[in-house]
């Protein structure tokens, strides 16, 4: 915009006294492209140099404001009037393209500074023609008007430099706006010396071209910023990319042709030309010389590097295990790489020249051709059969890589892997054992055939190897969904994605379900980096009729042990598996010993939890809940314990797990509920109020028995089903079972009531919470754990709590420990709490003789053994 400015400046006035209307047009014209060139330009994604051009044209109207509080009567004193404030906003206009560039672009060396003088030279000579050539000679002229006319040429020079400098380093997306940019500088310029011309030889013809040519330049520089994509804009196609660069590439030369033209139309004109302008051309002529020269020597050490890197990856493929094959439009041979020699041996140097189809296998013709026809669908991976030296036919895997339509390759590129011998050993299996109808790989059978061979057979015979098991997460949902057949395909892409990314040797097995088996003769690092690669292809989408399916997956690994029964190897490796599993999704796991010991434990609690409860190893402690209006015991809360006579004392979120997977959770609650009830039932007429509790997990509530374990209990004990209460988890709340729901609603028709654990820790249970008759709430123990010490959390529990109440619920904070926790809960006027500040788990006597000793008494200091 600096360029547009100062051009404007020449030929316009920004006051009230410019009494030239045409002035006044250009310099309204160069305002309004000032504003739109900020305005634009604060635009994300754009350069800031545009705010800069923006600057500029201040410059020039403060020349023209001068112009017309000088009184000069000389036309040269008006044209230095004019141009002794316009210089600086040239020179802003000159950073401001560069700056449009950007210091990343522009290139440094020999080369382009060659180029730059050159387009500065060009440049001195056009504009020196167009600012003095109608006077023919600046000898007339005083040294002070010499100065400012010559700073003037050389600023506007500058100016065109710096926009040829943009239009050969600027990205390819935005070669147009540098291109647009050039012309409107060209037409400033152009402008700006006609007027200074006209002026100094009182010509009006000229003033009214040059007004023109400045007004075109202006409107130009606002149609480039509002044409700039930005730095970020994505790159044209290859073929745009190719002329743009061909177009840099040009700019020396035209540049130095506009020079010798513009010095040609002087000549023939009749007008003579200076020393200085010869000398002008002339260097001109030296520059483009020497830029052709440095960029012929630039060129040369490029196409040594290419040739360097050409043989470094020619090294590569001749060294390569896989061989390369090249084939033409005819699928015919064109080059093959020397891996495949070692393959096929002196057969691989007749297939060049010859059409693949020709040298297969018969029987792999048509399967082929459906692969390689032109803008089909390209299958990953291809069969086929080649003949050796022997006439022996050799089976590969090819993988496809079409490039027909690349201009810079021009073939289908073929990568061969010599797959006889996997194939020969794949084929034993079959024999033996048996294959997988879905994924045609070997099944379970085949592969425990093979680890027996591999775990028992001679030592050091073979490498022992890594058994990776994978088990695929996401089955089931894709069931659901998309149907059997669907999931048999999935099944199906999984089993070819495993098998393209294991080594030639390696075994991959279908064992069952999502289940997967892979043998691989690496241990270490070689076995994780594989694993690695298994979750990366199994949680690439596969595309189905259905739709895209997404799969997960846990990937176990151990190595082979000599001597290793198959069925504990494969029960390490289902250890793993679940160790991985655990660990989150797509995750792989190494067995080690540890995994078996907790195995171990698992099976010896479960063993041991089926007869438990006969041999007395279970039992129920109670602890007290207490009021905080009259401190004192409100409740208790049944807790099932297990001693175990070797183990000590189980966790109940140890055993309820186990409990629960060997169906024996709803044997334990009955026991837990009997116990409650009679407990409940033996307490002193004076704590006939006291609530007793109970949990009741959601794997329990979806048995469907729980409506008739509490009648049953409640009949037996004779205990008011008003001091009864069951607590169900936020798994019941938000369960879509209508028979869950229905359980809950009976139970409290019946009288008993029903409370809610972990309230407010599962914000998806607020949008249910009403589904159910709830009619008690536990505060979780998240809240209360940091309600004294956390502003923000003690906020957060205080929210919690007026939606129970609003709710009509009684809120019960959970696991009050300290002191300020149990100030804060009284303080938000929190009903009852329960924790070991207050009382501690107690047996059914001790329970019994603190309702009748201490009047059921209870705040902190009441602390018994468990």
């Amino acid at each position: 915009m600096a360029v547009p400015a100062g051009i404007a400046c020449t030929a316009a006035a920004a006051t009230p006294a410019l009494r030239d209307l045409g002035d006044l047009a250009v310099v309204l014209v160069g305002l309004i492209t000032s504003a739109v060139l900020w305005t634009a330009g604060r635009q994300p994604g754009r350069s800031a140099a545009w705010r800069m051009f923006a600057v500029a044209p201040l410059f020039p109207v403060l020349g023209a404001v001068l112009a017309s509080l000088v009184d000069a009567t000389d036309p040269l004193d008006r044209v230095v009037v004019r141009w002794l404030p316009t210089v600086p906003g040239y020179v802003i206009a000159t950073v401001a393209l560069l700056g449009l560039a950007g210091r990343s672009r522009l290139r440094t060396g020999r080369l382009a500074a060659a180029e730059a003088a050159l387009f500065l030279t060009s440049c001195v000579v056009v504009v020196r023609l167009l600012v003095a050539g109608p006077v023919g000679e600046w000898t007339g002229m005083e040294l002070g008007e010499r100065l400012v006319l010559g700073a003037a040429v050389a600023v506007t020079s500058a100016t065109m430099t710096a926009a040829l400098v943009l239009l050969g380093v600027v990205e390819p997306a935005r070669r147009r706006m540098a291109a647009v940019l050039l012309v409107g500088t060209v037409l400033l310029t152009s402008g700006r010396g006609l007027g200074t011309s006209a002026v100094l030889s009182d010509t009006d013809a000229l003033v009214a071209l040059s007004r023109f040519l400045v007004a075109g330049g202006l409107l130009l520089l606002a149609l480039a910023v509002l044409t700039d994509p930005g730095r970020d804009a994505a790159p044209p196609a290859p073929r745009t990319v190719s002329r743009t660069v061909e177009i840099g590439h040009l700019l020396p030369l035209g540049a130095l042709v506009v020079a010798v033209t513009a010095a040609g139309v002087v000549r023939f004109l009749g007008r003579q030309l200076d020393v200085a302008t010869w000398a002008g051309l002339l260097l001109a002529v030296l520059l483009a010389l020497v830029q052709r020269w440095t960029s012929a020597c630039q060129e040369q050490r490029l196409s040594a590097r290419l040739r360097r890197s050409e043989a470094y990856f020619r090294s590569l493929v001749h060294s390569g295990t896989d061989a390369v094959v090249l084939l033409d439009d005819a699928l015919r041979v064109t080059w093959a790489s020397p891996a495949l020699d070692r393959v096929l041996g002196a057969a691989a140097a007749g297939l060049v020249g010859r059409p693949l189809l020709d040298a297969v296998h018969p029987e792999d013709t048509a399967a082929i051709e459906e692969a390689l026809v032109p803008g089909g669908p390209v299958s990953p991976l291809l069969g086929l059969r080649l003949a050796d030296t022997d006439g022996v036919w050799r089976c590969l895997e090819a993988g496809i890589a079409d490039l027909r339509d690349d201009p810079d390759v021009g073939a289908v590129v073929l990568q061969c892997r010599d797959m006889t011998e996997r194939q020969a050993r794949e084929a034993s299996l079959q024999n033996v054992a048996y294959i997988d109808p879905m994924t045609t790989l070997p099944n379970r059978a085949g592969m425990l055939q093979l680890l027996g061979e591999r775990l028992t057979g001679p030592a050091g015979a073979e490498e022992p190897g890594t058994l990776l098991l994978v088990e695929l997460d996401g089955i089931l949902e894709a069931r659901e969904h998309a149907g059997r057949d669907v999931v048999g395909a999935v099944v199906a892409e999984i089993g070819r994605r495993l098998r393209a990314t294991v080594r030639g040797d390696d075994v991959v097995a279908r064992m069952g379900g999502g289940s997967f088996g892979v043998l691989t003769t690496g241990q270490g690092a070689d076995a994780d980096r594989l694993a690695g690669r298994i979750l990366s292809v199994v949680e690439q989408p596969i595309p189905t009729d259905a739709g895209i399916v997404d799969l997960t997956a846990g990937v176990g690994l151990v190595e082979l042990d000599p001597g290793l029964a198959v069925e504990d190897l494969l029960a390490r490796a289902d250890l793993a598996v679940r160790a991985a599993r655990a660990a989150g999704q797509g995750m792989a796991q190494r067995y080690r010993p540890a995994l078996g010991e907790a195995a171990a434990r698992r099976e010896q609690l479960r063993e041991d939890l089926r007869s438990a409860r006969a041999r007395g190893e279970l039992f129920v402690l109670f602890q007290p809940v207490v009021s905080l209006a009259d401190r004192r015991m409100s409740g208790v809360e049944a807790l099932l314990r297990w001693r175990h006579p070797t183990l000590g004392e189980i966790p109940p979120a140890e055993f309820l797990p186990i409990a629960e997977q060997s169906g024996l959770l709803g044997e334990l609650q009955r026991f837990a509920l009997e116990e409650a009830v009679t407990t409940a039932a033996v307490l002193p007429e004076s704590a006939g109020d006291v609530l007793i509790g109970l949990d009741a997990p959601a794997a329990y509530v979806a048995t469907g028995a729980m409506v008739a374990d509490v009648e049953a209990a409640l009949r037996r004990s004779g205990l008011a089903p008003e001091r009864l209460v069951l607590e169900i988890s936020h798994e019941t709340v938000t369960s879509r079972e209508e028979r869950d729901a229905l359980d809950v609603a009976t139970l409290r028709l019946m009288g008993v009531h029903v409370g809610l654990t972990g309230f407010g820790g599962d914000s998806s249970v607020l949008t249910h919470l009403t589904r159910l008759p709830i009619d008690m709430v536990k505060l979780d123990r998240a809240f209360v754990s940091r309600i004294d010490r956390d502003p923000k959390m003690r906020a957060l529990c205080e929210s919690v709590l007026g939606i129970g109440r609003a709710l009509g619920m009684s809120v019960i904070a959970e696991g009050v420990e300290t002191s300020a926790q149990l100030a804060v809960l009284s303080s938000f006027g929190c009903d009852y709490a329960q924790g070991f500040l207050l009382a501690r788990p107690m047996p059914r006597e001790q329970l019994v003789a603190v309702l009748r000793d201490e009047a059921g008494a209870a705040w902190p200091g009441l602390v018994s053994s468990r």
